[in-house]
């Protein structure tokens, strides 16, 4: 088991000449004459499926060889007026649009804090049509407490339905910009027309009846802070849109996760589910992941902080829920099916791990003798991988678990008092994944504050989801990138046992191993293109920060890594070989915390906190 690299800087150039590359520096050509209009794929949610593997199965262009030997550059930008940083929301591929003028254009679709949804020909950057919302909500400290970003609108990721050419987005927006007038609401968007088509659908003050004889739930708008990617999918043939939210304030008495179902047909909220009524937490943000569907519909994600009894607590969670259309008289319901937990906040806390709840909540601090003051399970978000039968997330601890997706064990409270027969309903042990700490510490301790530790001084938390991958050459893979550490690869059986093979020479927020906050954030940022199984074909981007992208502005890294093929190392270890790296090519741009970047039709869309999104191409 190779242990953690601490290395500082990205690979030199002299390092992929001694791998058979030559890069290419940016040369003269503006437009990427290698991918003409027609070649790209659509790109209709966050992380390119609802399974959220992170990978582009269709790419052509972009191979391993192409990407070695010529390199990539930039070929434009994309602006995103209106806000300083611009797009928190993943961009969107829609190919072959034809318009009213007769004209056909590959829409790239970038939706902003501004509240601004733009629509960019994807292969010259000209813009084609620009909606303004409503005013955003403004920054303030409660909501961003190093104040990086500029507004609060559209936060998450839309989702497009490609029958119709819709967009449908959450919208948070204030008449004045104050947080004490702000709305959450849902629009529905033509993205041939550029023209709101359905909408504002309010989501103030919709509620949820917890059962059990609680009080029903509101949602109230101040409260939420909606980040997770929102979900499009089909049960019992009725087309539904899924939107989770988190809390604006963590530690509040009020924080809850909240899934909103919207049936498309009516445009009307269908059902609803919140995370807790007796007591706090369980926030769904996933860093920006989507809720995730299987083919029979189920609906899928993990939370945050907060209490847990299994019944109207759900903090700590990987969750899956079924959704029950409307059906003559009776109403559409959505409820917990089944569920999976790691441990209680309480037994994190050190108190009694039975408790359903603890007092000192959330981010307020453990009052074990660990340093560890923050397990957030739902830092990151699942993963499905449907033909194996399995649930794969990890979270703060950057420890992972693979559930069983069809029997997930449906943990107790009681369960926590002997945690080894909790682990055994698990496809395989937990598994440390973002990062090794050695020292002989288990990743499915029976006492759970065993864990509360910075390894290495360091954070090394999971954010968003691992990417899978099925190489020609090693089967099915996972790939994570933790903060603070370095890029790791496994193969995956299909009984869910895990395999390291390798990591990357490279670390994230090299600039922060020093600092007084335990590293940076938020790790790197993963996705992966390849021509089905097609040998050569993978590529590995990740964009990864030079420092702590959560408490400053810092400069990002774009590299490019072959999945497939490593090189090893003079002590034996396998190492994942850097194609090509933005830090060779003097190429700068600000780091855009969670979002990801995108491929199609031999371009590469990359966000930046600079105000625009750039378009790379071949050299």
């Amino acid at each position: 088991m190779n242990s953690l690299a601490v290395g500082m800087g990205s690979t030199v150039p002299s390092f992929i000449l001694a791998n058979g590359f030559t890069a290419h520096p940016s040369g003269e050509k503006l437009i990427d004459s290698d991918s003409p209009p027609g070649l790209m794929t659509p790109v209709l949610t966050r992380s390119y499926n609802n399974a959220r593997t992170c990978t582009n199965t269709h790419e052509k262009i972009l191979t391993a060889p192409n990407v070695g030997t010529r390199g990539i550059k930039r070929l434009f930008n994309l602006p995103t007026p209106g806000d300083k940083r611009g797009c928190e929301a993943q961009p969107l591929i829609v190919p072959n649009i034809s318009l009213a003028d007769g004209t056909t254009h590959d829409l790239v679709i970038l939706a902003t804090m501004a509240n601004t949804i733009l629509a960019y020909d994807a292969n010259d950057g000209k813009l084609i049509w620009n909606l303004k919302l409503d005013n955003p909500v403004k920054s303030f400290t409660g909501m961003d407490q190093w104040m990086i970003n500029d507004n609060w609108g559209i936060l998450s990721t839309p989702v497009i339905d490609a029958a119709t050419n819709i967009l449908y987005c959450d919208s948070w927006s204030s008449p004045d910009g104050s947080l004490d007038k702000a709305t959450h609401a849902v629009y529905a968007v033509n993205i041939k027309t550029g023209k709101v088509v359905n909408g504002p659908l309010s989501l103030e003050g919709i509620s949820y009846n917890p059962g059990y004889g609680l009080p029903a739930q509101k949602f109230v708008s101040i409260q939420r802070k909606q980040r997770c990617g929102l979900l499009l999918t089909s049960v019992n043939g009725i087309k539904t849109i899924f939107l989770g939210c988190g809390s604006v304030s963590e530690t509040n008495n009020m924080a809850r996760g909240w899934i909103i179902a919207i049936d498309l047909k009516s445009f009307k909220i269908a059902a609803t589910f919140a995370t807790a009524a007796k007591y706090s937490g369980g926030g769904i943000w996933q860093a920006g992941q989507g809720l995730v569907a299987d083919s029979k519909g189920f609906i899928y994600c993990m939370t945050g902080n907060g209490s847990f009894d299994a019944k109207t607590e759900w903090g700590e969670c990987m969750l899956k829920l079924k959704y029950t259309p409307a059906s003559g008289t009776v109403k559409a319901s959505l409820k917990v099916y089944d569920w999976w937990s790691p441990f209680s906040d309480s037994g994190r806390a050190g108190l009694d791990p039975t408790l359903p709840n603890t007092s000192e909540g959330g981010d307020n601090g453990p009052v074990n003798n660990g340093e560890f003051t923050d397990q957030d399970l739902g830092s990151g978000g699942p993963v499905c991988i449907e033909e194996f039968g399995v649930l794969a997330g990890a979270g703060k601890d950057g420890i992972l678990y693979v559930a069983n997706m069809n029997n997930m064990g449906k943990t107790s409270n009681k369960d926590f008092a002997d945690p080894k027969i909790n682990y055994a309903r698990l496809k395989i042990t937990p598994q440390w994944f973002t990062f090794y700490p050695g020292n002989g510490i288990s990743s499915a301790p029976q006492d759970i504050t065993q864990i509360d530790k910075y390894y290495f001084n360091l954070t090394h938390h999971q954010h968003s989801t691992p990417v899978v991958y099925n190489s020609p050459v090693h089967g099915k893979m996972m790939f994570t990138w933790g903060e603070n550490g370095n890029l790791r690869a496994w193969s995956m059986s299909p009984d869910g046992n895990l395999t390291y093979l390798a990591s990357s020479n490279e670390v994230a927020s090299p600039d922060s191993a020093n600092n007084n906050h335990h590293g940076g954030m938020p790790g790197g940022m993963l996705s992966l293109s390849c021509n089905g199984t097609t040998a050569n074909t993978g590529v590995l981007w990740a964009l990864v920060p030079r420092g702590d992208a959560n408490r400053e502005l810092t400069p990002g890294i774009l590299y490019c890594y072959d999945p497939d093929n490593f090189i090893t190392l003079n002590n034996g270890n396998k190492a994942l070989r850097v194609l090509w790296t933005s830090a060779d090519w003097n190429i700068n741009f600000t780091h855009p915390k969670f979002n990801v970047p995108v491929v199609s039709g031999g371009k590469v869309f990359v966000p930046t906190y600079d105000g625009r999104v750039d378009v790379y191409g071949l050299a």
